[in-house]
Parts: structure tokens; sequence; C-alpha cells
């Protein structure tokens, strides 16, 4: 009965987003965290599917442009040439679909949120979501029982007994999904006019925020922290000093266990920073032998490469670091093809919400770009782009990123 009922809703939101890419984007964004990540990898091929099948029929021609699509192909094309050259082609294959999918997802993306109204409702249905799931998630910090010794250092964080993990199962990827789109909803509080629409978006923050501090993802807080700034850098510059006078301030107001966790960042008395240690020497040491080429595209191919670096006895699935596992998977290459692309996400939307008059665009692409800030951050202690609804939430706000620009710059042109 149960197979029945997954089949015949599988089939029912297939036939609506073949009918509708749209409606099948706002549907994957609803099912991306319910959804176990090969579910939610054909639920993207499908909307990426329809898409073409419908630019095919009706002839479409008129694509956006974009300062983002040449890096992201550039980037591609090192994918695909990397798992080509593979130590592990065929697992690498399997990696490099995961990633293909994502990056035509992006745009797909930008293509099909052609007016305000679209993309505003995405960014809702995207808040509502993730606000549920908040409210899941602290609702899991007086249920859910003590976290596993894996995730917590007990003798450096005595008082840390629960990481709520959401649908997710894993606090840090947890955090990484409510990273994406908290600074969106703070950001709107300051583009709503009426006080009654800023209390509302403020009180469905706040709870997102409240469960972010729940996860005790260490990464996470360092990723918002530096949303945060960037927040502030770009809109509310004047106010610099108040801010950091006010989070001096309430540092001492922080609660026991949460100062307990942000003390041990850095400190590699910690279990889980010993073994990221230990994880990125072995990683550097790859890298040392494969930096031209890297080892192949993928967590295969460095997982089965690993095994001849791991210091004492480490082994890995990742690298535990975006940027070290980008250098050791596709070599020099690899990595300057990402940041070609991360430089034209930030260099284009900076100067855009500068620019812009659209107040509404102007902060939400702050927003975006915060939340693509935090991401890379967090980044630096883990490997973002590893399971698929990871990679298909980063690329899918990379593209809301690009999509509220484009947008933004039309009116702009058409004022």
């Amino acid at each position: 009965m149960e197979t029945a009922l997954k089949l015949l809703g599988g089939i029912g939101i297939s036939g609506l987003t073949l009918n509708s890419p749209l409606w099948g984007l706002y549907a994957l964004i609803i099912a991306l965290p319910f959804l176990p990540n090969e579910a939610t990898l054909i639920f993207a091929a499908v909307v990426v599917f329809s898409f073409f099948i419908k630019t095919a029929v009706n002839k479409e021609k008129d694509f956006v442009k974009d300062p983002v699509a040449m890096p992201l192909m550039a980037f591609a094309l090192v994918q695909i040439i990397t798992t080509l050259i593979s130590v592990e082609p065929v697992l690498s294959a399997q990696n490099l679909v995961v990633s293909l999918v994502s990056l035509a997802l992006y745009f797909v993306i930008v293509n099909t949120l052609k007016t305000k109204k679209d993309f505003d409702k995405a960014m809702k249905i995207f808040i509502i979501t993730a606000f549920i799931l908040s409210i899941y998630g602290i609702m899991q910090y007086f249920t859910l029982g003590t976290t596993s010794k894996a995730w917590v250092d007990v003798n450096l964080n005595p008082d840390l007994e629960t990481r709520v993990v959401g649908t997710f199962g894993n606090p840090n990827v947890f955090a990484e999904y409510l990273e994406h789109i908290l600074p969106v909803a703070i950001t709107l509080v300051f583009v709503y006019r009426k006080w009654l629409n800023k209390i509302i978006m403020g009180s469905i923050a706040g709870v997102m925020f409240v469960c972010l501090v729940l996860t005790f993802s260490r990464g996470g807080y360092l990723g918002f922290v530096s949303a945060a700034m960037l927040f502030v850098l770009l809109k509310m510059a004047k106010f610099i000093p108040l801010f950091i006078a006010g989070g001096i301030a309430a540092i001492p107001l922080l609660p026991n266990v949460v100062l307990q966790r942000i003390n041990t960042i850095g400190n590699v008395q910690d279990t889980s920073n010993a073994y990221r240690t230990y994880i990125w020497e072995g990683t550097i040491n790859m890298i040392k032998d494969f930096w031209i080429t890297g080892v192949g595209y993928g967590y295969w191919a460095f997982k089965n490469t690993f095994l001849e670096y791991g210091i004492k006895g480490s082994r890995a699935w990742h690298s535990h670091n975006m940027y070290l596992e980008i250098m050791a998977e596709m070599g020099i290459f690899g990595m300057l093809t990402f940041i070609w692309v991360v430089l034209s996400i930030f260099i284009s939307t900076i100067k855009f919400a500068k620019k812009t008059k659209d107040r509404y665009f102007s902060y939400v692409s702050v927003g975006l770009l915060g939340g693509f800030l935090s991401i890379m951050v967090h980044g630096i202690a883990e490997h973002i782009l590893y399971m698929p609804k990871s990679v298909i939430l980063f690329w899918m706000f990379a593209a809301f990123i690009s999509a509220a620009r484009n947008l933004g710059a039309n009116l702009q042109e058409m004022q």
C-alpha cells in the first residue's frame, strides 16, 4: 500500500512538473527536505527535463543573458574531463550525474522565474517550508534524546546533550539548509513597509534562528555571522560600530551550552576538530601528488584514493573541506573555474545591489548572497558538494541569486 501511494504521488508530481516546470520547481522546494537523496535527484531531473521539453515544443530561444553562465560551463567541463581521466571513472560518472543535473537546474531556474511575482512566490514557499522544519527541529531538542558521540565531544561540551537534525539526519546538513534561507527572511523584514508583515516575517526568522542555534553547528554559527556582516556592510554600513558593540555585549548573555560550543572552534583537543586535522593533512598530501588533474571527480575517487594517504589510520568519504575536496578531485583547473564561478556571482550581485533602485531585489539579492557566503564559510569545515540534496540546494540558491539580479536589472531598464 505504501509503495503504491508513493508511486501514485510520484506520477502525480511528474505530471504536474511536465505540465509546468515552474510549479514543478515550487514542488521541488517543498519536497527537498522530506525526500531521500535519490528521489530528490530524480525530481530535479524531471524539472529539468520538463523545461527542455516545453522549450523545444514552444521553440523558445529567448534565454536569459547570465554573467555566471560561462564560468559554470567551464566548471562543468572540468568535471566531465576529470571524470573521464578519473582513477574510478565509472564511480565518478555516478557523482557527475548529480552535479550535471544540479547545474542544469541552475539554468532552468534562471530561465523559469521570469517575473517578480514568480520569484517572490519561490522565496515565500522556501521560507514557509524552512519555518515548518524549524518548528519540528525545536521540538526535537526536547524529544530527540542524547546525540551520538560522533557529533559531540562530551568532555569539552558537558552541557550539550542534543543537536537537532530536522529531516536531514545530520545537524550540520540541517544547519546548511537553514543558512541558505534565513538571511533572506531577515532581509524581507527590512523590505516590508507594513509593521504587521515585519512582525510576522521577523517571528518566522526568529524561529529559524533558534533552530539554527540548536543544531550547534559551529560552521553554521560562523557562516551566519559572515552573512550578517555582509548584510550590514552592504545595507547598513553606518551602523557597523553599533552592531559590533551589540555583538560583543550579547556574548555574556548566551546560554552556557552555546558558549561551550563556540569555545571549541579551532580547539584541536576537540575530537571532531582533531579528526578533521588528520583528514586535511592526508588530503593535502594527496593534492601534492595530483595537483594538476586531481584524482577524479566525485567522492568515490577521493575515498578510494585516500586509503593511501590517511594519517594515523584515518578514513573518510570526503575531506571535510569543500576547497580541499575540489582541489583533490579536479586539480588546479577545477579550483580555478570554481573560483571564477564564485567571483562572478559575488561581483555581479554586489554591483547590482548597489546600483538598483528596486528595494525588494536590492535587499533580497543581498540576503541570498549572504546565505551563499554563509555556505562558503561553512565549507571550510564541511564538503558542501557531497550528498545530492546538498549539491542541488547549493546550485539552486546560486540560481536564485542570479534570477534576482537578472529580474531586478530588467525592471531597472524598463523604468
